[in-house]
């Protein structure tokens, strides 16, 4: 559990330090593929539902309480693998929390140019290898049941002889407990002739 909030905190602090020094910036990183390129974003990922920043934010509320839940609780789930997942999650919608309560949208600045791909920040990073460890869990628990129902179940059968096999054991130790006592008696007797 104290692992799961520290896991987000940092990626709360990393998103926030980071957002601090390098937005704003433009220039390359590694030649055409990777940039520091700055925009503001007032929507969802990927630059969509544009203007939405109130949404967003009355949205972000119940998941993060959600997602707290999670990390405390062992009712449903109690995986490492699974509370990281969430921790990295709680981390990346608390980081563009932050950006949308006081600035009114999200702070964008990392850009891979030669990809063309979407403007992100390490929040979105977070959100996204979070999302990534939930699918691996998922997907690792389904295979675990697959094997659990696949291995052969005991019949009825097999149940009746195990009781039977038990029963005829118990007999056997209760014979052999009456037959060293019945040796003592005989023996006790002899000595007494």
């Amino acid at each position: 559990m104290i692992i799961g909030f520290i896991v987000a905190a940092v990626v709360v602090v990393l998103d926030q330090i980071s957002k601090y020094f390098l937005y704003g910036k433009s220039l390359s990183l590694i030649g055409d593929f990777l940039w520091l390129e700055s925009t503001f974003n007032k929507g969802a990922s990927f630059g969509i539902m544009q203007n939405a920043t109130i949404f967003f934010i009355i949205l972000s509320l119940p998941a993060i309480a959600i997602m707290v839940y999670l990390i405390i609780t062992k009712k449903y789930i109690n995986s490492k693998l699974f509370k990281i997942s969430i921790a990295l999650l709680l981390g990346g919608t608390i980081g563009n929390f932050i950006d949308r309560v006081f600035l009114g949208g999200v702070r964008d600045f990392i850009y891979f140019k030669s990809i063309d791909f979407a403007i992100f920040n390490v929040a979105d990073m977070a959100i996204t290898f979070g999302v990534i460890l939930a699918i691996l869990y998922f997907i690792i628990a389904i295979i675990k049941k697959d094997k659990e129902a696949s291995k052969p179940l005991k019949k009825e059968d097999d149940k009746v002889n195990d009781s039977e096999k038990l029963e005829e054991l118990n007999t056997l130790r209760e014979t052999l407990k009456n037959a060293k006592s019945d040796k003592k008696s005989v023996s006790k007797d002899d000595k007494n002739k």
